[in-house]
């Protein structure tokens, strides 16, 4: 019995520690946040008695306004040759030159490779041979049946042993020429798979030319925008290689065949010869489907402030004032904004450096009413 009763004093003075010490955080807890709340009063204090003390500053301005711009759907895809030429072997043989490597720019007509001719010119000299032979017999045969003597027989046969040996010249001339591969179009080199010393087989693809002067872009649009879409009309291009730039191509072909696995349509567009393109690059096609209204401020008016973005709007007391806002594409010079602005803010757009939350403002002479090109 007297243990039960020492179990259960022990049991309630634990509690009633607890209690206390549980009084204790709470308390320690209220003091902290009170001197938080205190230090942060007197930091916005602070902040506002400073910013009254600062002089004002001159920024530039833009007073937000609705703008037309054209309604666009994109695609992507990849620069390729108008004009590429995969070379082949006709004939079998050893690689015994072989004057290019990939990168490297040839014209038309260089010679590329040469495959050792040395049994094909034994074959040419065995068909000059029976032709030199054929040909002697038939001008002794002809000059015999001119003197009718020599029967008609004689003469078909002789001039059919001139023709099949003058045909098996020509085609052992032929095959000598295969042993030479010249470029067909002028272009860079993309692809060699054979080296000196190899054998080259017929049909075997050997070096690939690509012209890189005439260039389109192939894209893949989706079905539902395909109707935007036809031969001829210009088409807005950006290519990731070249950042900041853009391009006017052509539609030249649209594939009357959709991919069934992804949807879409094959489209060639036409660009312009541009200095540093080559095939591959990957870039981005943009077609015009009708026009919309949107807002736009500079790109040097938009600011990040603890992750977020945002722009300098004039309060009507002429301060700045820190708007987040959610921004959308860019356009030319502008960035598009969905929320956070309406129509007659005016956004700072420059002249200033650092936090001016709260400054006092003055707009520069031409700082107001300024617009976004696009």
């Amino acid at each position: 019995m007297e243990i039960k009763e020492t179990i259960k004093k022990i049991t309630e003075e634990v509690k009633t520690m607890e209690r206390k010490k549980l009084y204790l955080f709470s308390s320690l807890a209220v003091v902290v946040l009170v001197v938080i709340v205190v230090l942060f009063a007197r930091n916005d204090e602070g902040y506002a008695n400073h910013l009254k003390q600062e002089p004002p500053i001159t920024v530039s301005a833009v007073t937000v306004a609705s703008r037309t711009i054209d309604s666009v759907v994109s695609a992507a895809g990849a620069l390729s040759s108008k004009n590429i030429s995969m070379l082949s072997s006709k004939i079998m043989g050893t690689v015994e030159y072989l004057g290019v490597n990939e990168g490297d720019y040839v014209k038309a007509g260089s010679l590329l490779l040469k495959i050792d001719s040395g049994e094909i010119n034994a074959q040419v000299h065995q068909a000059q041979a029976a032709y030199n032979n054929a040909k002697l017999h038939y001008d002794r045969i002809k000059s015999l049946y001119d003197d009718k003597a020599a029967t008609h027989m004689e003469m078909d046969q002789a001039t059919l042993g001139i023709k099949t040996a003058e045909a098996g010249l020509r085609a052992a001339k032929a095959m000598k020429s295969y042993t030479s591969i010249v470029a067909p179009i002028s272009g860079q080199i993309v692809e060699k798979r054979i080296n000196r010393g190899e054998m080259a087989n017929p049909g075997q693809p050997l070096i690939k030319i690509e012209d890189n002067r005439n260039l389109r872009l192939e894209v893949l649009v989706k079905e539902q925008d395909i109707m935007y879409v036809q031969p001829g009309k210009p088409v807005r291009v950006e290519i990731d290689a070249l950042p900041g730039k853009s391009f006017t191509g052509t539609v030249s072909q649209v594939v009357p065949a959709s991919d069934v696995r992804t949807h879409s349509f094959l489209v060639k567009i036409n660009i312009p010869s541009v200095k540093g393109l080559i095939t591959g690059m990957y870039g981005r096609a943009y077609f015009t489907t009708g026009e919309r209204e949107v807002i736009l401020v500079p790109r040097s008016a938009i600011v990040a402030m603890a992750g977020l973005s945002g722009v300098y709007i004039v309060s009507p007391e002429g301060r700045a004032v820190f708007q987040i806002v959610q921004l959308g594409e860019e356009h030319g010079e502008g960035t598009e904004v969905f929320t956070g602005l309406k129509t007659g803010d005016q956004v700072i757009s420059g002249g200033y450096e650092g936090r001016i939350e709260g400054r006092k403002v003055v707009l520069a002479e031409n700082g107001e009413g300024g617009h976004v090109s696009r």
